[in-house]
């Protein structure tokens, strides 16, 4: 994962934590694909960058700080110094500096800065998607350049032929011409996006693939229902906004009625939240988290 990225994620992850909720770092290793290890080297950052990272039992939140206790002269103005770091970080240099500090504080004094952080964000990857829509329109293949890869831990580039963005540009459905195979991107771990000249050479093998609301792809929908808390509700709403439509709210309960593709995804968000969520079906979906928690409570033996 290339330096512009890192930052990206630092920024994200600062707005993870200023939920309403807090957030624990079994749902942040999932959000981001990284192990809690990962996670606690991220909090330990933030702490030596003078972040006040907080918990209770297991959520962990930045406490949000008061608009008087900053005056506007010592953070709505940046530096020259600052602000040439802040266009190269967009840019995509590396930046190397004790400024790094300065400017994060004042970042998150700023009561938009959840605002700042997507802009930040969608400066990279909107010149990504927009190549790659050109790509889908002319159905010519490109090089998705310096993906990162979770599974592997790897940073490589990947020659696809794209078809199409899934949950509001979250994913990239292509068919991956060195392995044949139908895959899907997270926009957000591609480093550029190089087009060709050469047109699709295999669109038959293009097929028909879905993702569901918790980012599992598949051609197979399973039927799930669950008996959802408040609290789980809301942080269904906060994580998953593509779950959205099919939370169903009434007098007696709160339900989450829809299809997946993948009991991975769902499965990972049930564990996260074993006293707020009932499973009513499928079964299984109850195996799979039952064989889950089995798993972790021989580990811990």
């Amino acid at each position: 994962m290339d330096d512009q990225m890192k930052i990206f994620r630092v920024f994200q992850l600062i707005s993870r934590l200023r939920a309403p909720f807090g957030v624990t770092k079994n749902d942040l290793a999932q959000s981001f694909d990284v192990s809690e290890r990962t996670i606690e080297r991220y909090f330990a950052l933030l702490r030596n960058l003078g972040f006040d990272i907080q918990n209770r039992e297991k959520f962990f939140f930045i406490p949000r700080i008061e608009k008087g206790a900053v005056l506007p002269e010592n953070f709505i103005v940046f530096s020259i110094e600052e602000a040439a770091a802040i266009r190269d970080a967009i840019t995509g240099s590396t930046m190397q500096s004790p400024l790094q500090k300065t400017i994060l504080t004042k970042l998150y004094a700023l009561t938009d800065i959840d605002e700042l952080s997507e802009t930040l964000y969608k400066q990279n990857v909107s010149r990504n998607i927009s190549k790659v829509r050109q790509a889908i329109t002319s159905k010519t293949q490109v090089w998705l350049k310096a993906y990162y890869s979770v599974n592997s831990n790897t940073t490589c580039n990947r020659l696809v032929e794209p078809i199409r963005f899934e949950s509001y540009y979250t994913y990239l459905l292509a068919y991956e011409v060195d392995s044949g195979m139908l895959k899907q991107y997270k926009t957000d771990r591609i480093g550029d996006v190089e087009n060709t000249t050469k047109k699709w050479q295999s669109e038959d093998k293009h097929g028909t693939l879905h993702i569901d609301a918790f980012g599992m792809s598949g051609n197979q929908p399973i039927a799930v229902v669950l008996n959802l808390s408040a609290r789980a509700k809301s942080l269904m709403e906060e994580e998953h906004p593509n779950a959205i439509p099919h939370i169903k709210t009434s007098k007696q309960k709160v339900q989450f009625v829809g299809s997946v593709y993948a009991l991975e995804g769902i499965g990972r968000f049930v564990m996260g939240l074993l006293d707020e969520i009932e499973i009513v079906s499928p079964p299984e979906l109850k195996r799979y988290v039952e064989e889950k928690v089995r798993g972790w409570e021989r580990d811990k033996s």
